[in-house]
């Protein structure tokens, strides 16, 4: 498994403090208040959500084009041996690519769409993390939709995207009481 020690040590080679792993960090630390929330709740995996959280973004030292960084890492992960979270790098965009989108971006021929608990909250909390701010699914979804302006295929997947965060932003709040966002902009306070 690989740890958030490491994990650290992979994003600081590879992002050599590039301005976008303040991003990764943020979401990681959204995600250590989440899972650290949740554990009291359920049984999570919250080593496993730090570490792939950090990681999700680790394609954009190739490029920074909002489907092909999630492959980038995923091959670059896979390289370095660390399979879930190389996942992780590839389901995260848009809640995931089907089969047919995966050959086509150039994945193994085999769905990458999150399915375990972890795999779904780590997209929830990329929504929610502007930059290196905590912030709503509601901004979120809108600033996405300002900078991709044109790219008609991604507008449609983010559009079933969002649909997907907010049904389980509520089911998190219905089944353990924990209302994610308000906690997010909690965290920015501090």
């Amino acid at each position: 498994m690989l740890s958030y020690k490491k994990a650290l040590i992979i994003l600081d080679q590879y992002g050599e403090n590039a301005s976008w792993t303040r991003h990764c960090l943020a979401v990681a630390n959204l995600a250590s208040v989440f899972s650290e929330l949740l554990a009291d709740k359920t049984a999570i995996d919250t080593e496993f959500i730090r570490s792939a959280a950090l990681l999700h973004d680790i394609g954009r030292y190739v490029t920074h084009d909002p489907i092909l960084h999630g492959v980038e890492g995923y091959k670059l992960l896979t390289k370095l041996h660390h399979h879930k979270e190389a996942f992780v790098c590839a389901s995260h965009i848009l809640y995931g690519l089907n089969r047919r989108e995966a050959i086509q971006y150039g994945l193994p021929d085999k769905d990458f769409i999150p399915i375990s608990f972890e795999e779904k909250l780590i997209p929830l909390i990329d929504f929610m993390v502007e930059f290196d701010k905590p912030t709503t699914l509601n901004s979120r979804f809108s600033s996405l939709r300002k900078r991709n302006i044109g790219n008609d295929y991604f507008l449609v997947k983010l559009d079933e995207a969002e649909k997907i965060a907010t049904s389980l932003l509520l089911e998190v709040k219905e089944k353990f009481g924990i209302p994610l966002e308000d906690v997010a902009l909690q965290t920015q306070l501090q």
